[in-house]
């Protein structure tokens, strides 16, 4: 079949998916392979084409790499289709299916690309609300796409904010947020959790949340958020705590961006292993372009040489997440510094003073939070390690000492938060 007389399709669809079909094309005109997409034509009704047309709008105006790009737009024999960038890769469904648990830095990999999507997002007030692994795909590059901006919506816009159902569930269970799932209204926390909830997935090769739609919905609404480490130990606590996190059933216990997402995830992104079948085997452009891209320097920041780079960024990061808590930000500020303390641990040893203090501050920002059976928990660890370094009778030795005591007496006093 053709259209318009420039695209030609395959002879079959590659799936049916969400409002309609999706098929292979080749674009005569520009002599290019592309993705078309229809409308079901079987349920071809107003509400619908409206919703694909605004799906079609919505990705286009989301200008981002790791958004499929929008050729065009057209009607064949009454039936509205859509032109897309083709992508060379898997979706992550595929890809968990294939692999099982990803390697830790793919997956922070993947969600930190996720992440610079939902901040393109948020900043023309675009929710997507339907971030699961089959709406990701991983590009043969290494690239991630976010697809299917069926269910967006634009905050404050109305030409893309009421969507009629027609049939399809206006999402999906154990990915989308717990506000969704009720009805309640939605922003950018919401994606955060379907970001958490894919995550958990690309670790475990689980999703977070199974079972029939009432035993799912009772553990996903009731239940505390589940923890990835539980399934593999291997996962670092900071990446760990971040995904709880993401997953809070209240939003306002998520983190509150996606930069914060970002700033965990980032770091964890180091010596990738090849993924054979998956990843292109030889050098890719976009890899080359990324890789310049991300030695620009940001503006009012002076330019560093690469052996500077390591230390001033963490001493930039360390004033930063202060400022996170000074600003009352202690949920936030407790998972950035147990990051920082990673971060320097993998590069100085755990022993060294840097990672002590960090993790201090990691342990103290529970307590405002009511938190201080965590807090007296990673304050006794940290106990143990410096016993271990410097000996019973060492001024950092007894100082701690004397906080786990007075944090012991005044527990009982201050109302404790449910920890998982």
């Amino acid at each position: 079949m053709s259209l318009k007389d420039r695209y030609k399709l395959s002879r079959l669809p590659l799936a049916h998916k969400g409002m309609g079909e999706v098929w292979a094309a080749q674009d005569t005109l520009l002599d290019r392979p592309v993705i078309v997409k229809f409308v079901n034509a079987a349920m071809l009704d107003v509400d619908l084409v409206r919703r694909f047309r605004r799906e079609a709008l919505l990705t286009a105006r989301l200008d981002h790499p790791g958004v499929p790009a929008v050729y065009d737009l057209g009607e064949h024999a009454g039936v509205p289709y859509l032109v897309l960038e083709k992508i060379d890769g898997v979706a992550l469904t595929d890809l968990i299916a294939e692999q099982g648990p990803l390697p830790i830095a793919w997956a922070a990999s993947i969600g930190a690309q996720v992440s610079t999507v939902l901040l393109a997002a948020l900043q023309i007030g675009l929710v997507h609300r339907d971030i699961k692994p089959s709406n990701i795909m991983l590009h043969t590059s290494g690239a991630v796409k976010v697809l299917d901006f069926g269910l967006a919506v634009v905050r404050d816009d109305d030409r893309y904010s009421r969507i009629t159902q027609t049939g399809q569930a206006l999402g999906t269970l154990g990915y989308m947020a717990p506000e969704q799932v009720l009805g309640a209204p939605t922003d950018h926390r919401a994606d955060l959790y379907g970001l958490g909830a894919t995550l958990y997935d690309l670790l475990t090769a689980c999703p977070p949340f199974d079972g029939t739609t009432t035993a799912l919905l009772r553990h996903q609404l009731d239940s505390p958020p589940p923890r990835p480490a539980r399934l593999r130990p291997d996962i670092p606590a900071v990446l760990d705590d971040l995904i709880h996190a993401l997953l809070a059933v209240d939003p306002q216990d998520r983190p509150a961006t996606a930069a914060e997402v970002y700033a965990v995830l980032a770091p964890l992104v180091e010596d990738l292993p090849p993924i054979p079948g998956v990843l292109s085997d030889t050098a890719h452009p976009v890899q080359a372009y990324a890789a310049i891209v991300g030695r620009v320097p940001q503006q009012g920041r002076p330019a560093t040489t690469p052996a500077q780079q390591s230390a001033l960024d963490v001493e930039q990061l360390a004033r930063e997440v202060g400022e996170f808590q000074a600003a009352g930000e202690y949920r936030a500020a407790a998972r950035l510094w147990r990051q920082l303390a990673d971060y320097y641990a993998r590069r100085h040893g755990d022993d060294d003073q840097r990672v002590f203090d960090f993790r201090l501050h990691a342990a103290r920002a529970h307590v405002p939070l009511g938190e201080h059976d965590r807090a007296l928990r990673q304050l006794n660890l940290l106990l143990q390690d410096r016993l271990r370094v410097d000996g019973p009778r060492h001024t950092a030795v007894l100082q701690l000492r004397r906080e786990i005591e007075q944090l012991s007496s005044n527990r009982s006093a201050v109302p404790r938060r449910s920890e998982t």
